[in-house]
This record gives structure tokens, C-alpha cells and sequence, in this order.
């Protein structure tokens, strides 16, 4: 009779928690500016002041956020978070509103450091002046630790001898109703909370709005988080309520690596992966855009399934970095798959990587030109849709690390329920904008983010050339000057780089022949910029 109350009780807040039918729906939003393709990035969203902003990653979270009711809860897992606007329009919301806000940030990796104590001290310093007008901040802040990860076996021993520790990799949100401990909505995605992956970087992120059914997956694995591994640094530490839920058909699976499958063991990610990779039909289709792909298994599987179905076209989109497979160390296994491919006569795949020539620069601690990644503009995207009907999308990159080390987690979407080929179609334009952006032949005016793609044979061909051209002294210090989107005379050129005019030209002349720098006139004047 109790177990049965309890159910019934369970559905009245769901139900509560839900609304009216016709509230409930998701939506994809996209990195960089809103993604590539002119279907996502000409939509806008309404605030609750009447302003129209672009549908943004920035701003779809604040959007979010301000639709709250007043005295509404927020709990957000973030891997990193560096845009300050955010979280400024967050924390003055939650004043505003008296939201009750807990935010769990990565405190593995030693880079976020700074940012984690800016947090903080954005947070104390709203709680302040909250204070002195009479009102209160409920904010706490909490990290997941290198400790943690340690004492729950995440870590792993290099041929070094270095130990590296995994890291909370995921990056979903929370929201509740006033006094309602069921959520009715939630998000999840690729991106941080960043202005590189809000301006930058190719991302996404969903929203799943009055679907509580979603929102519970989350809930659970916030408080396995927030309980298991954080610990606080700013406000005081309440733990999370423990509530073990399930996935409810009909609505987005999620499967989370964090979770245990008993008491030895975690869930697994990449079988879920590799069984949906084995069901690409026979004339079906399976396209991929992904960050990183280094895990064997799973590229394994796509060859086996390629094999299986020779009629069905499979596209690789990869990361920039991806195409660089010198280290075998790093297991870059793009070009290795499409080696592969050839040698067991599989025709039927096709790989490209999102390239750019000026993430190629000199590095000053290894002195030489390399590949920077920061430079790159990341293809951060971790998604696979396979026949067009079925898409897993998440934090997680198809690497050992994702699986065996961080905490990650992927959403599976299914044609066959409510929204679920709005969002597999929302994805596909973008993928397909970035597939067939190839390189063009001639450049005119800076193109900077502007997506390109090539082969892998482009890829290593350039690859080896840019390198070439940065060895020279001249070439490399006239591509610094012009870097973050400067725009310089020759004159300027001259003076900042302490080049001769003679030198400096040259330096230009090799750049402009690599298509590196590009000479065009900007207000009337006659200058040079970064081609791309």
C-alpha cells in the first residue's frame, strides 16, 4: 500500500512538474554563433523583457533561465566554465528570482584553476552586495577532484611514470519548479559554458523542455556526482537527494559511464555505440562528426559494418588535429580506419577534417612551427546518426580516456518519438554544411570560422607545407603580427615584426602563396590579414 501511495504520489509531481501537454518539446542549439547551416543559425529567441537575441549557445542557456518562475531551482554539471557574461545574467537572475543554484565544475584539470577561483569570487561578490540590499544569494559551487577520481579507480600511469587522473567531462543542467523535487527540464551537450564554445568552436547543446521523464536521468547522476566526488568551494556543502530512476520510452535514453552496472563494475558507453553502429542498414547510412576518435573498438566496428553493408555510405567528419597520426602514441585512428578501409577493399567510406591553415603557427616552447590545437576551431561535436533515424550525441569523444577514465555521457534519439527527427534533421544540416564546405581554390577577404574541409591526402599535403613555410624566421614572425584577426599596413608589418622591408615582403609574398595571409582593403586602406 506504501510502495503504491508512493507511486501515486510520484506521478502527481511529475505531472505537476510537466504542465500543459503542448509546452513540452526539444530543440538543438549550435556553436559557433548559432552552427554553419542557415537553418539553425537564423533563429532567434524572445526574452522575457520583449528583446529578440539570436539563438546562440550563450544565449539559449540565459533564455533558459530567464523563463524561470521565481523561488525556481537550477543544478548545472559543467566540465569548464569561462563565460562570465552567463554567469553574471545567472547569478543576478538568482537574486532577482531567489533561485536556489548549485553549479558542479571539473577540478581535475589544473588550467581550470583560475577560472574555478574567478567563479567564486564572482559568486561572493554577488552574495555581498545582495546582502546589502536585503536580499540573499543561495549559490553553492562545488568541483569534482583529482581525490575523488583517484579513489574511485579513474586514474591511469603513463610509460612515464606520470599518473593522470580522469576528469568530469560532462556538461547538462537541471531545472525545478518552486517546491517540486521533480524536474521538468533539463539540457546536455558538447559545449562548455565558454565564449570559444559559444563563438568558436562547432558544438551543440539540447534542451529538453517539460520532459521530467529526461530531466530524472540527469537528476540522478548530478547527485552521484555532487555526493560521490565533489567537493565545496564556495557556499555550504548540502548533498543531493539519491533518487534511482530509468530511462522512459518515448523519450531520450541516456546512458552515462558513471553509473555502476554492479558492484565491480561501471556502465560501458562504447557497446552501446558499437550496436548502434551494427545496425546501419543495408542501403542505410552512418555519418560521424567527432572530435576525437582514437578508440579502437569503435572504429573497428565501423570497418566490420562498412564491410557488412557496401551499399550503405558511411562519412567520417573529423577534427582538424585528427589528420596528424606521426605520434602513434595518441592513436589518432582516422587516417589508420581509412589505411584500413583500402587494404579490405571497403570503398564506401569516405573521411574529411575540418581544417585551417592559420591554426599552424610557431611555438616558442618547442621551437618550431607545429599544429596548435587552441588555433584549430575545434569540430567538438560528438555525434553519430545512423540511418538517418537514429542519433547518440553527448560530452563523449570516441577515445580510452572517455570511456575508462572521465565521467561522460551520451543521449539516444529514435525517429519514432515526439521532436526526436526534428533534432536527427536540425543536425544533419549542420553536418551536411560542414561536410561539402571544401576549400576553396582562391581567397579574396578574411574567412575566419568560416568552416573548410579536406581530405586526408589535402590534409597531410598541407600539413607538411605550412610547416615548411613557418620554418623561415620571416614567414612565421610576419603571421604573428597578423594574428587574432589583426588587420596591418605593410608599414605596420615592418614595425612590428623588426623585419627589413625586403624581409617583411618575402615573409608576405610566401604567406600570400600558402594562402596563410590575405591582401585586402579595409575602409579604404590597402593591408593584410590572417586568410582564414
Amino acid at each position: 500500500m506504501k510502495k503504491l501511495f508512493a507511486s501515486l504520489l510520484v506521478c502527481v509531481l511529475i505531472l505537476t512538474a510537466t504542465g500543459s501537454a503542448s509546452a513540452e518539446s526539444v530543440e538543438i542549439f549550435y556553436g559557433p554563433e548559432g552552427g554553419f547551416s542557415r537553418v539553425n543559425n537564423a533563429r532567434t529567441l524572445r526574452f522575457s523583457d520583449g528583446s529578440k537575441k539570436p539563438a546562440t549557445l550563450a544565449n539559449s542557456l540565459m533564455h533558459r533561465i530567464d523563463s524561470l518562475e521565481p523561488g525556481s531551482t537550477v543544478k548545472i554539471a559543467m566540465y569548464s566554465m569561462s563565460d562570465f557574461q552567463t554567469l553574471d545574467f545567472w547569478l543576478q537572475s538568482a537574486v532577482n528570482k531567489q533561485l536556489s543554484c548549485k553549479l558542479l565544475l571539473c577540478g581535475v584539470s589544473e588550467w581550470s584553476a583560475s577560472s574555478r577561483e574567478r567563479i567564486a569570487k564572482a559568486i561572493e561578490k554577488v552574495a555581498n552586495a545582495a546582502e546589502k540590499e536585503g536580499k540573499s544569494l543561495d549559490f553553492q559551487l562545488a568541483a569534482v577532484t583529482a581525490a575523488a577520481m583517484k579513489r574511485n579507480g579513474r586514474e591511469h600511469t603513463l610509460e612515464d611514470g606520470k599518473i593522470i587522473y580522469g576528469t568530469m567531462h560532462e556538461k547538462f543542467g537541471i531545472f525545478y519548479r518552486p517546491g517540486n523535487p521533480v524536474p521538468h527540464s533539463s539540457f546536455n551537450g558538447s559545449a562548455n559554458i565558454s565564449v570559444t564554445s559559444d563563438k568558436i568552436y562547432a558544438e551543440n547543446r539540447v534542451f529538453f523542455d517539460e520532459q521530467p521523464a529526461v530531466a530524472r536521468q540527469f537528476a540522478e547522476e548530478f547527485a552521484r556526482l555532487w555526493n560521490e566526488y565533489s567537493e565545496i568551494v564556495y557556499g555550504s556543502w548540502l548533498p543531493e537527494k539519491y533518487i534511482e530512476t530509468s530511462h522512459v520510452p518515448g523519450y531520450v535514453k541516456i546512458v552515462f559511464n558513471s553509473e555502476p552496472s554492479d558492484e565491480l563494475q561501471l556502465t560501458r558507453i562504447d557497446s552501446e555505440l558499437i550496436n548502434l553502429i551494427h545496425r546501419v542498414e543495408a542501403s542505410g547510412s552512418l555519418d560521424l562528426a567527432m572530435f576525437s576518435l582514437t578508440r579502437l573498438e569503435l572504429a573497428e566496428a565501423i570497418l566490420r559494418s562498412a564491410e557488412r553493408n557496401p551499399d550503405a555510405r558511411f562519412r567520417l567528419l573529423l577534427d582538424h588535429a585528427q589528420l596528424d597520426d606521426a605520434d602513434p602514441l595518441q592513436s589518432k585512428l582516422g587516417p589508420w580506419l581509412e589505411q584500413k578501409a583500402a587494404e579490405m577493399g571497403i570503398k564506401n567510406i569516405q573521411v574529411r577534417y575540418r581544417f585551417r591553415r592559420n591554426a599552424y603557427g610557431f611555438s616558442l616552447e618547442e621551437k618550431k612551427p607545429i599544429l596548435l590545437s587552441f588555433l584549430s576551431l575545434f569540430l567538438h561535436h560528438k555525434n553519430v546518426t545512423v540511418n538517418g533515424k537514429e542519433m547518440a550525441i553527448g560530452s563523449y569523444n570516441w577515445s580510452n580516456s572517455a570511456e575508462f577514465l572521465n565521467f561522460e555521457n551520451v543521449m539516444f534519439f529514435n525517429t519514432f518519438y515526439k521532436d526526436h527527427q526534428k533534432i536527427i534533421d536540425s543536425f544533419k544540416a549542420e553536418f551536411e554544411t560542414l561536410w561539402n564546405s571544401r576549400m576553396p581554390a582562391t581567397i579574396s577577404r578574411p574567412r575566419k570560422g568560416v568552416p573548410q574541409t579536406v581530405t586526408l591526402t589535402e590534409g597531410k599535403t598541407l600539413h607538411k607545407e605550412l610547416l615548411k613555410t613557418l620554418e623561415k624566421d620571416e614567414n612565421h614572425k610576419v603571421l604573428a603580427a597578423l594574428d587574432r584577426e589583426a588587420f596591418k599596413t605593410f608599414a605596420q608589418i615592418v614595425t612590428d615584426t623588426g623585419l627589413s622591408e625586403k624581409a617583411a615582403r618575402r615573409g608576405i609574398r610566401a604567406l600570400e602563396a600558402d594562402k596563410f595571409i590575405v591582401k585586402w582593403s579595409k575602409d579604404g586602406v590597402e593591408g593584410y590579414s590572417q586568410a582564414d
